[in-house]
């Protein structure tokens, strides 16, 4: 009986550690986004809205978490997120995620990034989150989609304006120039089927929006990317030079060539380190990239198959404490 008792008592002071308030308000749209040729190559539009988690013991917030995202959340996305997310609200971060309900939504249309500013200020206004410490949460592609909105801003575009503290950063896909020859390459080399489709949408979303490749009009490219290699003039740097970044690769061709073919600048990584290396060059000296590796006696593991796979290896409890310090 004690032990069902101490059972019960352990129970009941984990759900409350964890202790959160959800929001969620999301509308369906009807429709779908074309991103082939092929009759059936169509995803269907998704739920727009947000989800707002709070941290329900009457602290004071600390400041707010913003993931942008192209839809709705799954089950499995959460999970991913469930970590960083309960450890920011321990420190009395709310956790704020803004969906387009777009599928591949990398904010081509300023009506995305329109739509995520009106959401994001009612949210703010609504549920009186403070406009300070504000750090935006980019996994993959919402990296990109952060960076682009921190752009928005600068470009007085913004109707909130909100004061971003800083950006994290992992595994994105920034430089759309690298991005778009190294989706020539995966339809070139054909090793997987995962990389044949990625390469395929990333040439025919591009086709569709800029009627053009880098090599007409690589301009095009360079203006969409929140950071190029292939910057001659690097005009974006200074967008972000007063945010705190923390940028998140893994760096390993042995991985990449015996896993699915790839050299080096088939990867994330030459967009994470040149991001920030163009961070310290202008003086920012809030920026920072974790690299991670294997070690070249260890055997590959099947879980690193995927860059998604970096978020898990991120330190969730050391990166918020990182945010605390980046916080006024």
């Amino acid at each position: 009986m004690k032990r069902i008792f101490l059972f019960f008592f352990v129970l009941l002071f984990v759900q409350s550690s964890f202790a959160q308030k959800i929001i969620e308000e999301y509308t369906n749209q009807q429709g779908s986004l074309r991103y082939g040729p092929g009759e059936k190559d169509l995803l269907p539009y998704g739920d727009k809205g947000f989800t707002l988690v709070l941290p329900d013991n009457g602290r004071t917030l600390a400041g707010t978490v913003i993931d942008l995202e192209d839809s709705r959340l799954s089950a499995e996305d959460t999970l991913r997120y469930r970590e960083f997310r309960n450890e920011s609200l321990k420190r009395g971060f709310a956790f704020l995620t803004i969906a387009t309900g777009i599928p591949v939504d990398w904010y081509f249309s300023e009506n995305s990034l329109r739509y995520v500013d009106v959401v994001m200020k009612d949210t703010f206004t609504r549920y009186h989150l403070a406009d300070k410490n504000i750090f935006f949460l980019g996994l993959m592609t919402s990296g990109h989609r952060a960076l682009k909105y921190v752009e928005y801003c600068k470009q007085g575009k913004s109707v909130f304006n909100p004061t971003i503290r800083g950006v994290i950063l992992c595994e994105c896909a920034i430089d759309w120039v690298r991005m778009w020859y190294e989706g020539q390459k995966q339809v070139r080399d054909h090793e997987t089927a995962s990389g044949i489709f990625e390469g395929n949408l990333v040439h025919y979303l591009f086709d569709e929006h800029f009627k053009a490749t880098p090599a007409t009009a690589i301009n095009k490219y360079i203006e969409f990317s929140p950071y190029s290699y292939f910057d001659l003039e690097m005009k974006k740097p200074v967008l972000y030079k007063d945010l705190s970044i923390r940028a998140y690769t893994y760096a390993d061709i042995r991985y990449w060539f015996s896993a699915q073919g790839k050299g080096i600048y088939d990867s994330n990584y030459p967009d994470m380190s040149g991001f920030i290396n163009e961070q310290k060059l202008i003086g920012n000296k809030k920026a920072e990239l974790v690299v991670f590796h294997s070690n070249m006696d260890d055997s590959l593991q099947q879980h690193m198959r995927r860059q998604s796979t970096t978020w898990d290896l991120v330190d969730k409890k050391e990166l918020v404490e990182w945010m605390v310090g980046q916080s006024e």
